[in-house]
């Protein structure tokens, strides 16, 4: 028969690979870093070097020999740690982590070259080997020696028999038609004549069936050899062999295989309903969905604002409750499509956090701090869109609370606390929002300090800081360049990092703020929306034009009368909780004019004003009218136009019309900016 294995073809197994791998990165950096506080479980250290083993049967399956050899070493060294006879210490941990790294460097050089790129290892081996007590140079494992023919001048002896061979894989292996190449290959290799496979090679190519396969093979070796041969594979997790006592003509055998065809593989694994059944999907076919599900919506509101036209008549009233019905239904499958597409696009924000405790790891042992890092709530979703773009922000926060925020033991100790501070990193979800807390038990933020540099910076007057409350003045550490560390560091003390989380939040229609107390520790709070896709917004008319206003933005609605406005500075002002609210036109914000009232101007009887609070302002939007809520759909505004300060984007609202969406954050930024 001619060579099975070389009709696989290898290259559609490079993504599966590259996935496979980045999986078993990220598993090993947390891994790592928890047995380093648990290096007496058994279960860890187990996981540990199964991903190792993985990595290294996988790369080894691709001709990727540098990193087969270094996942290798490292394999042999959790072994060691398996059989107690290696112990656990900060410099291993240390020396396994510095090696996923050039692990995680191999393979984004596979994912850009489509090869292994040129590393030298040299460093690192020698460090694994000095581990392992080993001088000489990393040799095969065992299971990757198999014998070695010449396949042109084998000759199948006389008392060749034929063998089925039923492999089983284990239940966590991603790549099956890899596995499957790999015995058929490594069978092939040894000199065995395979005959046949079930099911057939395209659909193991193709991964078209469970979790075992068969292989009929014609060979002189012993049924334990050839066994041994197929174990020798990666992520097999056992071998049957059923010996034929005599070989079968071709007329016979064709007609066995007929009714083998016909039949159920046996043993294959059936799923139950105890196990999700999950499928990997493009990332663009979600977001195709997802515009359908916008024009769906669309059709709804459409429909909607027909029905309204159609009951101020009273001559189409069956047509009018047909359109009811319609409409009913509609939105009835609109809902529920809207909701399984959501959840589609939710990933669990482990994918970001449990990046973090190597980072945490390494910060704290390069501060000669300690820290215990807690994670909490790391399966609460949120949209993938937004999953990447909060990763920013995270990385700032929590490098700050390892250098700002945690003392060093010997200062804490001094203070009266525990030599180990604590971090914790939490999520939750409220409403229709997701909360992130970043929260330590360091020194706090010295509200008088920076009091002081705001002053120094010409941020605000001696008046105006006597004046704002101590969380008010917190809000000064998001302005651009602002710091209070004497020191700048590696980490931190240039006066970027908070302005940036700030404005990242808010890109994505977030909210972010901080509380603190000097001495106790500080919090911040990131409140993010579960889906940029499709919001509620505030509808709103201004000049003849409709707007929306997302709701994450709005405080609320009120109807201001000119009897309870005064001039504060010479702009018009209101009192909104205590507080001293500026009135500012929209529509004069929009076009880049002043929006101020200003005295001397004609004020309105009334004012009907939007209270948002955005880029660290409370201000009332002063508008024509106030139209209602409504879930809209964000439309880009195209690469025509691009970004414009103030819209974040459009929606078709339900008569056809184009309705803007207000970016709050960015109006206010400006006047933020330029201390207004």
């Amino acid at each position: 028969m001619t060579e099975l294995a070389e009709t696989f073809d290898m290259e559609r197994y490079l993504g599966v690979f590259l996935e496979e791998v980045e999986e078993h990165i990220e598993r090993l950096e947390e891994n790592l870093v928890q047995l380093e506080k648990s290096p007496d479980d058994e279960s860890l250290v187990q996981a540990i070097f199964r991903s190792f083993h993985t990595i290294k049967g996988s790369s080894s399956s691709m001709g990727f020999q540098k990193m087969m050899e270094l996942a290798h070493l490292m394999e042999n060294l959790l072994d060691g740690v398996r059989k107690k006879t290696i112990a656990v210490t900060p410099e291993l941990v240390d020396t396994l982590l510095r090696g996923v790294d050039i692990l995680k460097f191999m393979r984004n050089g596979i994912a850009l070259e489509g090869k292994e790129p040129e590393v030298e290892t040299g460093d690192i081996v020698g460090m694994l080997q000095g581990l392992l007590g080993k001088k000489e140079a990393p040799k095969e494992h065992p299971q990757e020696e198999v014998p070695q023919k010449d396949h042109e001048t084998l000759q199948v002896p006389e008392a060749a028999k034929e063998y089925t061979l039923t492999v089983y894989l284990t239940l966590d292996c991603s790549m099956k038609g890899v596995r499957a190449y790999l015995v058929i290959n490594r069978l092939q290799e040894s000199g065995i004549d395979v005959v046949s496979t079930n099911p057939s090679l395209s659909d193991l190519e193709s991964e078209r069936f469970g979790q075992s396969f068969e292989v009929l093979v014609r060979t002189a070796l012993p049924p334990e050899a050839v066994k041994s041969i197929v174990e020798s594979v990666a992520e097999i997790e056992r071998v049957e062999v059923t010996v034929h006592e005599s070989v079968e003509t071709p007329e016979e055998k064709r007609e066995e295989e007929k009714v083998e065809k016909a039949l159920p593989l046996e043993g294959k694994k059936k799923v139950t309903g105890g196990l999700k059944k999950t499928v990997r999907v493009d990332v663009e076919r979600l977001d195709a969905l997802m515009n359908l599900v916008g024009e769906l919506v669309i059709d709804r509101a459409r429909l909607e604002d027909i029905i309204q036209r159609l009951r101020e008549s009273k001559e189409v009233a069956h047509l009018r409750n047909l359109l009811v019905d319609t409409t009913t239904h509609i939105g009835r499958v609109t809902n529920e499509l809207q909701m399984e597409i959501m959840k589609a696009r939710m990933l669990p924000l482990a994918e970001v956090f449990n990046r973090f405790p190597r980072m945490v790891r390494d910060l704290a042992r390069n501060f000669g701090k300690e820290i215990d890092f807690i994670i909490e709530g790391e399966d609460t979703e949120l949209d993938r869109s937004l999953i990447e773009e909060i990763t920013d922000p995270l990385i700032h926060l929590l490098r700050n609370a390892v250098d700002h925020g945690i003392e060093p033991p010997a200062e804490r100790v001094a203070l009266g606390k525990p030599p180990r501070g604590r971090i914790l990193l939490k999520a939750y979800q409220e409403e229709n929002s997701v909360v992130i807390l970043v929260q330590d038990d360091g020194r706090g933020i010295d509200v008088e300090k920076i009091r002081q540099k705001a002053l120094a910076l010409g941020l605000a007057s001696q008046e105006e800081l006597a004046r704002m409350s101590d969380r008010e003045a917190m809000e000064f550490i998001f302005y651009s360049g602002f710091s209070t560390n004497d020191k700048v560091t590696d980490v931190s003390g240039r006066g970027v990092g908070m302005d940036i989380v700030r404005r990242n939040i808010e890109r994505v229609n977030g909210q972010v703020h901080v509380e603190s107390e000097k001495g106790k520790g500080t919090t911040f709070f990131l409140r993010l929306p579960l889906t940029l896709a499709i919001i509620r917004a505030l509808l709103v008319r201004v000049d003849g034009a409709i707007y929306s206003i997302p709701l994450a933005d709005v405080v609320e609605i009120e109807k201001i009368e000119k009897k309870d406005t005064y001039w504060v500075n010479r702009t018009l002002t209101s009192l909104f909780r205590g507080r001293a609210l500026p009135l500012l036109r929209l529509q004069d914000l929009l076009e880049g004019k002043k929006a101020e009232y200003e005295e001397g101007t004609e004020i309105p009887e009334v004012l009907y004003t939007v209270v948002v609070n955005a880029a660290r302002v409370l201000a009332g939007l002063v508008v024509d009218a106030i139209i209602g809520e409504q879930e809209i759909v964000i439309k880009s505004l195209g690469s025509y136009i691009g970004d414009v300060r103030g819209l974040g984007g459009a929606t078709i609202l339900g008569d056809g019309r184009v309705s803007l969406i207000v970016d709050v954050a960015s109006l206010l930024w400006k006047m933020v900016q330029v201390g207004g």
